[in-house]
């Protein structure tokens, strides 16, 4: 997990907190404690009660804004714009908690989530299972090798392969899905925690902002990593019939 995830995922309980204490303890203490005020307003606000709460407010509104950036770059269709700007500190930890820990599918493109649902139900269940294991093995494969990522990056110029190398494995990686489950084998779901273990693990010292694929290979995260998708796509070929048009 990235420094800025950590401080985002610890902000989210500040946030909570905040809230709680803003509209139920405040009141509670404002009321039951006759000297609360005078000790909130104590040296002309210069007082550790004051202070605490003024950090905090500091961490409420990191953690909203991190929402907002969060909105814009990844769900910027998403209905919840309209209630993350105008509840701002009270909604930003449920907009979190959709995306970030429940793990909703995040809409970056119009109607996309439609799109897909619609494809899905025209699609008979066997399609279904070859789609899942085509874009997962699809991710691993291209992790695999160097030359299908430069070409990558040079039949699509626009596309950040770097990025797209992290960003596909979580658009198509649903461990907890029984839809997922039902597409692989025991021993294939085993060697997919494996990698996804390995991801999150490079992802951790990689930089938020990743160098373009040209610079990216030449990283000792980037051999890692493809050390790794090389050992677990032998696995998955001596397993059996993995159903990848390569």
């Amino acid at each position: 997990m990235k420094l800025i995830e950590k401080i985002a995922y610890i902000t989210f309980w500040i946030n909570i907190f905040f809230v709680i204490f803003v509209f139920i303890g405040m009141p509670i203490l404002f009321i039951n404690v006759p000297d609360f005020f005078h000790t909130w307003t104590a040296n002309k606000g210069k007082n550790p009660l004051n202070l605490t709460f003024s950090i905090l407010n500091l961490a409420v509104v990191f953690h909203w804004g991190y929402c907002i950036w969060f909105l814009f770059k990844y769900d910027r269709y998403s209905k919840s714009i309209i209630p993350l700007f105008f509840l701002n500190a009270l909604y930003a930890p449920i907009y979190y908690y959709l995306v970030k820990i429940k793990k909703r599918p995040l809409r970056n493109m119009i109607n996309r989530p439609q799109e897909i649902e619609k494809e899905v139900k025209s699609i008979s269940e066997e399609e279904f299972v070859d789609l899942n294991r085509n874009n997962v093995f699809g991710v691993i494969y291209l992790w695999a090798s160097k030359e299908n990522q430069l070409d990558y990056q040079k039949n699509v110029p626009i596309a950040q392969v770097s990025a797209e190398l992290f960003c596909q494995w979580e658009d198509f990686y649903f461990p907890d899905s029984d839809d997922f489950k039902q597409s692989f084998s025991k021993e294939e779901l085993e060697l997919l925690s494996e990698f996804d273990t390995a991801l999150n693990n490079i992802i951790d010292k990689t930089p938020q902002n990743l160098p373009v694929i040209e610079e990216f290979i030449k990283t000792e995260e980037w051999k890692k990593m493809n050390d790794k998708a090389i050992e677990i796509k032998k696995k998955i070929n001596t397993v059996g019939n993995t159903q990848y048009n390569q």
